[in-house]
């Protein structure tokens, strides 16, 4: 009987042992190919906004997946991406910083992130979206798979309405990009439930962002002097007379490319306020 056991574990292990060898023999057959994306063949256009980054000062960086589809090799591979002209409004230079010759597939590996870096400092950005289309070329390394080296980078310093602002516009300004971007730069606060879905932690979190605003909103509307008695309390923040205006600027010293204009309203008027890119005054 144990005679019988021994032989049966035996085959067993044998059988279990040559799948092993087989597995490790088999192969990807056809020609490799560098392909956007992680786990899948394919890769979502990338929409990036730096208003949703407010921390960010002059350039961000967009790590863009790039994967093997196919056999990992022994050595480092060459990987070629090019910038598609004809689906790219982008400007080198002005909007992302030029990509390199080539990128390298480490040997032994399956991925990699490819850097895009992007800036921040063009105020056309305030007002509409700019795009990098992207493509991996075809090299001695990596075949062609178009339908899979495509993709793309959009980016902006605009912003969608969110459904909270909606939710809480009594306590805000009108939307417009450049509210959103002084208010989440006052509050410190860029993420808030989407609905109002009864968790306590949505509530905190929306009181906590306006019980900073409203003071602070409360004070612009005032007068300099009272915005200045404020910013004297939160030594961050820079108000700035200009030379050639009676206007000023509001920043934050640690982020001085952003900055909001601030000054009175109207010709004759003594109320103060902040104005949106489009000239107009943010008002509730």
């Amino acid at each position: 009987m144990k005679k019988n056991i021994l032989i049966s574990l035996s085959l067993v292990l044998g059988v279990l042992l040559y799948s092993c060898q087989k597995a490790n023999e088999m192969k990807y057959i056809g020609v490799t190919n560098a392909v956007f994306g992680t786990t899948s063949d394919t890769l979502t256009p990338i929409v990036y906004s730096f208003l949703e980054h407010p921390t960010v000062k002059d350039v961000d960086t967009i790590y863009v997946p790039v994967r093997i589809q196919g056999n990992r090799a022994p050595i480092d591979r060459q990987i070629k991406i090019s910038v598609v002209k004809d689906s790219t409004t982008a400007v080198v230079g002005k909007h992302y910083e030029a990509l390199k010759d080539q990128y390298v597939m480490p040997k032994d590996s399956g991925s990699i992130k490819v850097p895009v870096i992007i800036k921040k400092g063009d105020n056309q950005l305030n007002i509409s979206t700019v795009k990098i289309g992207l493509r991996i070329e075809a090299n001695a390394s990596f075949g062609s798979n178009p339908r899979y080296q495509y993709t793309s980078v959009t980016f902006s310093n605009t912003l969608k309405k969110p459904t909270w602002w909606t939710y809480w516009e009594s306590n805000l300004p009108k939307f417009t990009t450049t509210a959103y971007s002084l208010v989440t730069k006052i509050t410190g606060r860029t993420n808030f439930s989407s609905t109002p879905d009864g968790s306590p932690l949505f509530y905190v979190s929306i009181y906590a962002m306006t019980s900073v605003w409203n003071p602070f909103f409360t004070s612009t509307s005032s007068d300099v002097q009272t915005l200045t008695t404020w910013v004297s309390n939160h030594p961050e923040w820079v108000l700035t007379k200009h030379t050639s205006d009676n206007n000023y600027d509001f920043y934050q010293s640690s982020d001085p490319s952003t900055k909001f204009r601030y000054g009175i309203v109207s010709s004759g008027s003594t109320i103060y306020g902040f104005f949106d890119e489009t000239g107009a005054v943010m008002v509730k």
